[in-house]
């Protein structure tokens, strides 16, 4: 069907026998004859096995550049990578357990630094473990059948093939039985890593949820067998706490002359933050034909002139504080002299220490409306940075440590890691927010600072707002700790003594080790109760007091925490009176620990009259049917917003349908396919002026494999005016037999008229349903809906609800087992906490993320939080409320909210806070302020991330007389459920 140009060639009559042989060798090879080669995204210089690489730790950008030693030169159109005309010819294809053989333990293999290693599309890199038989991709209790390249299972397959043994299957062949479901990957695909239209890297990537590192070994490999592109290769290089990563990204650097500075296109450089600015230098020169000894190089971060670097051209960029932002060439003058003196004043930018400080933006007409209501510059995906940096600067006790030096008295130059810095550069930057000279701040140094001492927080790629929190807290809480030497002390069970003796004892141990300001500010005490399951035999109890820096409160119930809610599309092979509506979606909720099999069933169970053995389940990305799930698949390896796809077809064999393109040991007599039908996969294709465009979802459906070209339209028509036309008239169109992954028109059209066999295989095919270029699509035609829609209307959940869930006693996970020192072993106790100690601010984390080996997902439940009065004493132990009658000390005010908008891949964080001086609300997005009302606050209740209280003995005057406890609370029955949790808590302790 397609000759050595790629085109469609006849295939009539006596040549049907031969087309069936080229069919075959082409799926055997991979595709058509002639394949599109690789893109390399590399920066421009191949690097394949064997080449040499550049010297120093380069960071390869996206074509931004061409490597020249451990310099970048800029890019010019003959520069891009491009792709290659024709790719080599592919190896011969291997089963896919050798694949797995040659490649997994590679993956295994610790980051080294100057190594190169390349990015896979974790999408694609999931359907390669799925056609290979990787354990991960099986439910757990799959997998502890163990790895199928085990030397134990590679000698069973062999002495099973090798005698021809056919009395027994051994556990690989039952983890991988035969079906239409193993689909040989087609050519990787790493186009969704970039950004769109153009060869840029995204920066808001996480790996193992969007790409996967794979070294250059495997990659030579899969590359060579799969083909595709672009190839994204980036070097591992040594940060300065000694770990290794990858620089995905490089520093991006934008060039001004002196003599154009008005010019509207400066060159684009990237580099390494690894160059020496020395080095970077007389690239960027060499590139620009300028001397470099009549040149002077300057940080010219926000277009004014901060730092010098010429003393600094034995430092690196990173040293220097320089990130994706410009630069300034000042060209000498022909007389000699400079056109900025060196004994001018540089740009009002640098108040810090360090001499690259954090540069603050405006003038006199730029001043804020009120101290301390100042905009934080983005510097890159920086906004969990701004919004966290801004509710701790709204806390007056903290701010007010800083502002006024009195951290100096108990500086710590000797903490681990940060050695004192990070105060120092925290400090600066209070003073920059609160000097009330300037609209906004760039926290250059402190997000400097903050890297060097957590390297996650060094690049550009979106973070945490709650886990910055923490690090920066716990980084001031040891560069302000009047410990210097930490004794070292074991942990203490409270043993049948007093809560009051057992607590003041836990706290004495605590400040033994961390005596600071901060600690005074932030940390309280969990009193832990956990009990043995084993009552009658056993009966251990262990109580201890634990210090907490925040309190982490989920949104649903331990057991609720384990379930996966899957939003799943239904094609059902017919309509019926029950279900008139052939397509239809199905909301589940299943244990991530359960198999592809279970989801089915319980879908199976919701749809009246739907048959659990004619369903398949397969994945829909970008309208294309992108992977087929096999019964032993575990959930975890789902994403939340993955669309899944759940087809009913005629045959109830349909399971059995085999594969074709592979010969292998998989290859078994006693799993081979007795259906006489063929699985064919249909999409649903336009043709517009360059391409055919993919519209609505794939149809599977099970055609005869002896059906004439006349009978198969018949059988598209009919599924077509079911699931799509609902008894409309159907436009003109045709059918044509494609490749996997084709959106182009390569292929054979089929013959409506012929009653020649179509030819089916023995596996499943591909083809497109082409609609007429003039006519107009069907309205019904299925689309591919968003995956989070069933979750919008999650009901509202008030915070009292979690904080009683979170101090309910719970049963222990499998994989949290507690180890219990009377009987020896780990077992799944109970446990309960309850706040003995609460600090005067209380930071809880609404945990909005969830996380598995594959998947993040982001939790849309609405929250309402109280803005006033939110009363813990219904979750203290009811020995602290004894010893503690001020209900001031258990009662507190919202002062900062840090919200996270959107989804996991694109979100924004921005920041509620209320200013001490005035009790004014105000808004921080990044660079921009303003004044909000408490409703305001209040609205976004899907948004609310950190919750920033404050205990009541420390509220403000500015915020004037507190409301009446009655206005204040949020429960609908306090009463009686504040009363039931008391006693329940007394009862149990």
């Amino acid at each position: 069907f397609w000759g050595p140009s790629g085109g469609p060639t006849a295939a009539r009559g006596g040549v049907l026998t031969w087309i069936r042989t080229t069919l075959s060798l082409l799926a055997a090879g991979g595709g058509d004859c002639t394949s599109v080669g690789t893109d390399d995204v590399s920066g421009g210089m191949d690097v394949g096995p064997g080449s040499p690489m550049p010297n120093g730790p380069v960071s390869k950008a996206p074509a931004t550049g061409v490597e020249s030693g451990h310099k970048t030169a800029p890019v010019s159109p003959s520069c891009r990578p491009v792709p290659s005309a024709i790719a080599s010819t592919p190896e011969p294809m291997l089963n896919p357990l050798e694949e797995h053989r040659k490649v997994d333990h590679l993956m295994s293999q610790p980051l080294v630094e100057g190594g190169t290693y390349y990015l896979v599309n974790r999408r694609w890199y999931i359907e390669w473990k799925q056609w290979v038989g990787h354990p991960d991709m099986q439910s757990p209790k799959m997998r502890a059948m163990g790895d199928p390249c085990s030397p134990d299972l590679l000698t069973m397959e062999a002495s099973l093939n090798t005698a021809g043994a056919d009395s027994g299957i051994s556990p690989l062949k039952r983890n991988r039985t035969h079906s239409w479901t193993k689909d040989r990957p087609g050519p990787i695909d790493n186009s969704e890593l970039l950004e769109g239209g153009s060869s840029a890297l995204k920066k808001t990537m996480q790996e193992n949820s969007d790409y996967c590192i794979v070294p250059e070994d495997a990659w030579s490999m899969l590359s060579k067998w799969y083909g595709g592109g672009p190839t994204i290769r980036r070097r591992a290089i040594k940060v300065p706490s000694g770990a290794v990563q990858l620089e995905l990204h490089g520093i991006n650097l934008t060039v001004y002359k002196s003599s154009d500075l008005d010019t509207d296109s400066p060159a684009t450089f990237n580099e390494s933050k690894c160059t020496l600015v020395k080095a970077a230098k007389q690239s960027i020169c060499a590139s620009l034909g300028l001397d470099p000894e009549k040149v002077r190089v300057w940080d010219f971060f926000d277009k004014k002139r901060t730092v010098n670097l010429e003393s600094h051209l034995d430092e690196t960029l990173e040293s220097c504080r320089i990130d994706d932002q410009p630069v300034l060439l000042e060209e000498r003058n022909a007389d000699g002299t400079w056109p900025y003196d060196p004994k001018d004043e540089p740009a009002k930018a640098s108040t810090s220490f360090t001499g690259f400080g954090s540069s603050s933006g405006g003038n006199s007409s730029d001043a804020p409306p009120l101290r301390g209501v100042v905009g934080l510059q983005n510097l890159g995906n920086t906004c969990f940075m701004n919004s966290s940096l801004q509710c701790l600067s709204n806390v007056p006790a903290l701010r007010e440590f800083f502002l006024s030096d009195k951290y100096n008295e108990s500086l710590n130059t000797n903490a681990y890691k940060t050695e004192g810095k990070l105060a120092k550069s925290y400090a600066e930057l209070m003073k920059q927010m609160w000097a009330g000279d300037a609209s906004k701040v760039a926290p250059r140094d402190f997000k400097w600072q903050i890297g060097q001492f957590a390297e996650q927080f060094s690049g550009y790629g979106q973070q945490d707002s709650m886990e910055l929190f923490e690090y920066v807290v716990d980084g001031l809480k040891e560069d302000t700790n009047r410990v210097q030497k930490k004794p070292y002390l074991e942990a203490k069970e409270a043993e049948g003594r007093d809560d009051k003796v057992a607590s003041a004892e836990a706290f004495e141990s605590y400040r033994m080790r961390n005596d600071s300001e901060i600690d005074d500010i932030f940390v309280g005490l969990y009193k832990s109760v956990v009990k043995c399951p084993e009552t009658e035999t056993c009966g251990r109890i262990s109580v201890t007091f634990d210090p907490f820096l925040s309190g982490k409160i989920p949104l649903t119930s331990s057991e609720a925490q384990t379930l996966t809610t899957f939003s799943v599309t239904v094609v059902c092979a017919r309509s019926t009176k029950e279900r008139p509506d052939p397509v239809l979606q199905v909301t589940v909720k299943l244990n991530k620990e359960q198999s592809v099999q279970e989801l089915i069933a319980v879908v199976v169970a919701d749809v009246p009259g739907l048959r659990q053995q004619c369903c398949i389940l397969v994945e829909v990305h970008d309208k294309k049917l992108y992977k087929f799930f096999e019964d032993t698949n575990g959930l975890d390896s789902i994403r939340a917003d993955d669309f899944l796809l759940l087809c009913e077809v005629e045959d109830e064999n349909s399971a059995k349908w085999q594969d074709k393109g592979y010969s292998s040991i998989y290859d078994d007599e006693a799993t081979k396919s007795e259906s006489s039908t063929c699985g064919v996969v249909i999409y649903h294709r336009k043709k517009s002026e360059y391409r055919s465009d993919l519209y609505g979802l794939p149809m599977l459906m099970s055609v005869p494999k002896q059906a004439t070209c006349r009978e198969l339209y018949k059988l598209v028509l009919r599924k077509t005016q079911e699931c799509v036309l609902e008894g409309a008239d159907m436009p003109a169109w045709k059918l044509v037999r494609v490749r996997k992954y084709s959106e182009n028109y390569e292929g054979t059209a089929i013959d409506p008229e012929s009653d020649d066999p179509v030819g089916l295989s023995e596996g499943h095919e591909y083809m497109g349903l082409d609609w007429d270029p003039e006519a107009t699509l069907p309205p019904r035609l299925p689309a591919e809906v968003d995956s989070h829609r069933s979750r919008n209307g999650e009901p509202e959940r008030h915070l009292t609800d979690l904080l009683r869930m979170f101090v309910e006693e719970e049963k222990l996970g499998p994989d949290n087992e507690w180890y219990c020192s009377k009987c020896k072993e780990l077992k799944q106790a109970y446990k309960q906490l309850q706040f003995h100690h609460l600090p005067p601010v209380l930071v809880l984390q609404l945990k909005r993320f969830q996380y598995t080996r594959w998947s993040r997902e982001r939790l849309s439940t609405p929250i309402r939080f109280p803005m006033e009065g939110l009363d813990m004493s219904p979750y203290c132990t009811s020995s602290s409320l004894a010893d503690c009658s001020d209900a001031d000390k258990r009662t507190y005010d919202l002062v900062g909210v840090s919200k996270h908008l959107g989804g996991m891949g694109g979100g924004h964080y921005i920041a509620f806070c209320r200013s001490s001086l005035d009790g004014n609300w105000y808004e921080f997005d990044d660079s921009w302020a303003k004044k909000v009302s408490a409703q305001d606050v209040e609205e976004d209740r899907v948004g609310a991330y950190v919750l920033f209280y404050l205990r009541r003995d420390q509220r403000p005057e500015s915020f004037g007389k507190p409301p009446a406890p009655a206005a204040a609370t949020l429960d609908p029955s306090p009463a009686e459920g504040l009363g039931r949790i008391a006693a329940t808590g007394a009862r149990a302790l």
